[in-house]
């Protein structure tokens, strides 16, 4: 026998410097990966709707809403959107949207989606006070999207 380190010892040493190794390369870059694979569920993910411009003319607001992306939103009720698939409040009190008619889609591409940048234009009946001040817009759209907007009339 010779004096020295046994061969278990060496083997136990160079698998704890190969662990601290690992550990230190792998810490620096785990960050950037975890990082990076949770950026990957907003890819195409939710979208994000917002009102653009509304006008008050005779008891019915017309409303412009834009989808901000950066996903499409499909119509949930079947080939086209409809007005069950939109809600509106003024000042916190409903808007009724009267018709289908009354979501008009015209600014929508031939798929029947609304894709990024498309606009909607959508009228409802408000029975509310003067349309003629300052109103709070909230509509809930598809796609669990929702948008807030503040309307100030034009000067007389």
């Amino acid at each position: 026998m010779r004096a020295g380190i046994s061969r278990v010892v060496v083997e136990i040493i160079i698998l704890v410097i190969a662990v601290a190794l690992a550990l230190l390369i792998f810490s620096p870059i785990s960050g950037y990966i975890f990082g990076s694979l949770g950026r990957t569920a907003t890819v195409g993910g939710a979208s994000q709707i917002q009102v653009l411009n509304a006008q008050y003319s005779n008891q019915k607001f017309t409303i412009y809403v834009k989808n901000l992306g950066p996903g499409t939103i499909a119509p949930p009720s079947g080939n086209a959107f409809t007005k069950n698939d939109f809600k509106v409040y003024v000042d916190g009190s409903g808007c009724t949207i009267g018709s289908d008619s009354d979501v008009d889609t015209s600014g929508l591409g031939t798929d029947g989606k609304w894709d990024k940048d498309e606009v909607i234009k959508i009228t409802c009946s408000y029975t509310g006070p003067d349309g003629n001040k300052q109103h709070n817009i909230v509509i809930y759209g598809p796609g669990n999207t929702q948008s807030q907007y503040l309307f100030y009339p034009p000067p007389s």
